[in-house]
């Protein structure tokens, strides 16, 4: 870093994130984080301290987790008053709080259930434990459940219950998770049974296909564009919003050389203690902030607070049904509004 730095650009957990946020602060410089979840479990809010004084440098790339109002306004819009929550073990359960105190508050029965490792010894040691009333009890809880789990989690948990005969086809199960690609849907309809509502953050696919791989003057790899070839599919979203920030590094530097206003890059030492401040931070800051770029996950831009306000879900949901393999399609929730789902 000594010999010179432009940006920061880091894809990791909330607690660095803090760390690198402070040294960004500190010397003045921009700081775009992605944050980046474990093995696909859904993420929880970050909290990173934010100021409205010149010295906040660090810029959100990845939407809000809207993951509280998200499960409210289906579960709302299905009138469920009662229902179980299941869990894995990477999800931190602090994430659903304020949807939990909410719910409470209008009287809704909700539980909780982490879900172990093991699935298949989780799911033997309430058979071995649970008397008969309690395990029809249990069964009837399962009628109404959703899911805050990683894709492969889901899939398995899914399967040993269907073949324990946990679950009839009279359950509605809902999954949430941004990180779910088209092969986890048909994995997870192909092994369920009842109905099943899957939620996921979905881009915009520009319709013209001769133009899906260009964005602007920028020429976009097929194998990133089409969105049904099987790299793509397997990229985890933190890996696109991180090429769509270099993107839009890239932009904002050709802007500086083009406005004839660069400045000597920020020089970085861990062994110097005098390292000053950057001078020219808060000019690329603003830069960056003003570019904005359509690329892989639609329109990258900065809101006054640092953040980026841009973000779509989409419902995918199959009818009741005993058979397993069922078709999926696209449902539209009438009393949700476009800033959750498009």
């Amino acid at each position: 870093m000594n010999q010179g730095i432009l940006a920061l650009v880091s894809s990791i957990g909330c607690t660095s994130a803090g760390s690198l946020q402070s040294l960004a602060d500190a010397m003045h410089i921009p700081h775009l984080f992605i944050q980046r979840s474990t093995a696909g479990t859904p993420r929880s809010g970050c909290g990173l301290t934010r100021s409205n004084r010149n010295d906040d440098y660090t810029l959100s790339v990845r939407p809000p987790v809207y993951l509280n109002d998200v499960i409210l306004r289906v579960v709302t819009e299905y009138a469920w008053q009662k229902f179980i929550i299941f869990y894995d073990s990477e999800y931190d359960i602090r994430g659903i709080q304020e949807f939990l105190d909410k719910v409470s508050q209008q009287g809704m029965d909700v539980a909780l259930q982490k879900v172990e490792n093991n699935i298949n010894k989780m799911i033997t040691t309430l058979f071995d434990t649970l008397r008969i009333e309690e395990l029809n009890r249990y069964r009837d809880t399962l009628r109404r459940a959703i899911l805050v789990m990683n894709p492969a989690t889901a899939k398995s948990f899914i399967t040993e219950v269907v073949e324990t005969n946990l679950v009839a086809f009279d359950c509605h199960w809902i999954i949430i998770n941004e990180e779910i690609n088209d092969v986890d849907v048909q994995e997870l309809v192909r092994r369920s049974i009842g109905r099943l509502t899957i939620i996921r953050q979905t881009f915009p696919v520009p319709q013209n296909i001769s133009q899906r791989c260009f964005r602007g003057n920028h020429r976009i790899s097929s194998t990133l564009c089409d969105p049904k070839d099987p790299f793509a599919q397997n990229m985890e979203i933190s890996n696109l919003y991180i090429y769509d920030t270099v993107l839009l590094l890239a932009n904002a530097f050709h802007k500086k050389l083009e406005d004839r206003k660069w400045h000597s890059m920020a020089s970085l030492s861990c062994i110097r203690k005098n390292s000053k401040p950057w001078q020219g931070g808060r000019s690329m800051l603003e830069t960056i902030k003003k570019g904005g770029v359509s690329g892989l996950t639609g329109e990258l831009e900065f809101g006054d607070n640092g953040g980026n306000p841009n973000v779509h879900f989409e419902i995918l949901g199959t009818n009741y049904g005993e058979e397993l393999g069922r078709g999926v399609r696209k449902v539209r929730l009438d009393t949700l509004i476009n800033v959750f789902f498009s």
